[in-house]
């Protein structure tokens, strides 16, 4: 299972090296509550990568998805398939080697936008 925390840099560490390398990694985190997918591409930065893979991925608002960078549309529960990719900028899936599929967990505080609602203006009533 992954953690990632909204609005910051997270390692995530996985181990696809006995499925298959790759010069770029395609992540997808797809949301059953939203319906939607998120993707982003990035490179293995692990110091030892036949033992282990690890990716920086941050979850920030205007997200660059060749940077490594997500704008999760919710806090929860996610969906992740993790596909060699030859592209540095390739966010499609389709025709990739499938590495790795399982669960990732959002957490953070949302950051929220005051609406603001115009108010009623007072109405006098006078009575004869």
């Amino acid at each position: 299972m992954i953690r990632l925390t909204r609005d910051s840099a997270n390692d995530v560490v996985v181990t696809l090296t006995e499925k298959g390398t790759a010069a770029h990694y395609l992540f997808e985190f797809y949301s059953e509550t939203s319906n939607r997918g998120v993707y982003c591409v990035q490179q293995d930065t692990s110091a030892h990568p036949e033992r282990y893979n690890k990716f920086v991925i941050t979850d920030t608002t205007g997200a660059v998805a060749a940077d490594g960078e997500v704008d999760l549309p919710i806090n929860g529960e996610y969906k992740y398939t993790i596909y060699a990719n030859s592209s540095s900028s390739n966010v499609n899936p389709s025709g990739l080697t499938e590495l790795e599929t399982g669960m990732m967990i959002l957490t953070g505080t949302v950051t929220t936008t005051d609406t603001y609602e115009p108010t009623q203006p007072t109405i006098a009533a006078y009575e004869a």
